[in-house]
């Protein structure tokens, strides 16, 4: 009987040992689950609130030097380029308009001088004021303009001319080759070829020698004063503005006879003529010219084919005339 109660003893004695191991070891167990959990935990939060701070490392020098000042400071360089370049390019952007303005001044004093010399060759072009402007800023299209055409700055012109009158027909009988003077008074349009011209004209011829031609006598040396309206055409321009032509020139008028034979051909008797009283006769002239542009003036040269309506034969002359004309 003690033998069982003893050993019941001991049974329950290692039943609550047992279970009083089992109770310690449960709790170890949470207390180390549990202080695994908050160093699990501490850590992770410092790991944390490592990876927020700002990393800081140390330069050669010595300096620390965080990432946000590195980023400053490659800004303010970024910066300070860009403000090097733009001003570089203010710089290149004022080469450029120094080099433009000196262009557009070298084009104006171009400009004038050419003008100043066209009015010193111009000495009878009354004084204008010249306005030059930039020709590549403002391009502009041709115009029939004096400078364009051909002609100066005035459409009237007068000039002087002279040379021989060579007769011709019935007057050659009784006439040798004289010599003639004219004043061409014109008026031509600075934009077209057509122009007016009055002509105002004295000419001569020379009696043949007694026995010429069956002449009893030598006769006087006839005067023929003349005035003519004639139309011009100017055919080709050229040289300087425009100023020479090849042009074509024709019209009629009145002629005015002195000392002249009155040429009555009829019976073909040369004795038939005779010194007639002074006669104003009509008649026609045409002809053809040529101008040389020299300086201001024009040097002309022409022929006119002329008749004059006299009783009896009409009388015929060609005079050739070298000239001037000015404007």
């Amino acid at each position: 009987m003690n033998r069982y109660s003893v050993a019941s003893a001991v049974a329950v004695a290692l039943v609550l040992g047992a279970s009083s191991a089992a109770s310690a070891q449960a709790d170890t167990t949470r207390r180390t689950t549990s202080d695994s959990t908050r160093r699990t935990t501490s850590d992770t939060t410092r790991r944390t609130t490592s990876q927020q701070r700002v990393r800081v490392t140390k330069e050669s020098a010595g300096e620390v030097t965080t990432k946000a000042s590195r980023d400053s400071a490659a800004r303010a360089d970024s910066i300070a380029r860009m403000e090097t370049m733009r001003r570089d390019s203010v710089a290149r952007a004022d080469s450029l308009a120094r080099l433009e303005t000196m262009r557009r001044d070298s084009i104006t004093r171009d400009s004038t001088a050419r003008a100043d010399s066209i009015r010193r060759a111009r000495p009878d072009t009354t004084p204008s004021t010249t306005t030059t402007s930039d020709t590549i800023r403002s391009p502009g299209l041709p115009t029939m303009e004096s400078e364009s055409y051909g002609v100066s700055g005035r459409s009237f012109y007068i000039g002087l001319g002279g040379g021989p009158n060579i007769p011709t027909g019935v007057v050659n009988d009784v006439y040798k080759s004289g010599f003639g003077v004219t004043v061409p008074i014109g008026w031509q349009p600075m934009n077209s070829p057509f122009g007016l011209r009055l002509d105002l004209g004295y000419s001569r011829l020379n009696g043949r020698s007694a026995g010429e031609n069956g002449l009893t006598s030598q006769p006087d040396d006839p005067n023929i004063w003349s005035a003519t309206a004639n139309a011009t055409l100017d055919l080709l321009r050229f040289g300087e503005s425009r100023r020479g032509a090849l042009y074509l020139v024709g019209g009629g008028g009145v002629f005015r006879f002195t000392d002249f034979y009155n040429f009555d051909r009829s019976d073909n008797d040369p004795e038939s003529a005779f010194q007639g009283e002074p006669v104003t006769k009509g008649g026609l002239t045409g002809g053809a010219g040529l101008a040389f542009p020299i300086g201001g003036t024009s040097l002309f040269v022409e022929s006119r084919y002329t008749t004059a309506y006299t009783e009896g034969e009409n009388t015929k002359w060609v005079p050739v005339i070298v000239g001037l004309k000015w404007r």
